[in-house]
């Protein structure tokens, strides 16, 4: 069994959010994708950024907004958010106590005929 624990990990503060990085996972098999654990302080939100990965969100505690590109909506634990590559989003946490806590899965999509990879 592996085992990672917050303890063990590091945690750095990157685009307004507290970040762990989750995977890759040295010693453990390599997915083909990427993964943090996410969280916005009460009252704060990240900073407005886009990546030339897909991504998605999946909201585990808290509540707050997420905007994709123009579209704004609340989210609460369960709720599950794809962002296209190249599109600017910003997730708001509305609490004045509880930190919003997401998990974030990002990953290149295969080039596609005529582009590059």
């Amino acid at each position: 069994m592996h085992v990672k624990t917050a303890s063990g990990d590091e945690q750095i503060r990157k685009n307004g959010c507290d970040i762990r990085q989750l995977y890759p996972w040295e010693g453990v098999v390599t997915p083909p994708w990427n993964s943090t654990l996410c969280s916005i302080r009460p009252q704060e939100s990240s900073t407005p950024h886009g990546h030339d990965t897909d991504e998605t969100f999946i909201f585990v505690s808290g509540h707050g907004r997420a905007r994709v590109g123009t579209e704004e909506r609340e989210v609460v634990p369960g709720d599950v958010i794809y962002i296209p590559h190249g599109t600017d989003h910003i997730v708001t946490n509305d609490s004045a106590e509880q930190a919003l806590t997401f998990v974030s899965i990002y990953w290149l999509q295969p080039a596609g005929p005529g582009e590059d990879a």
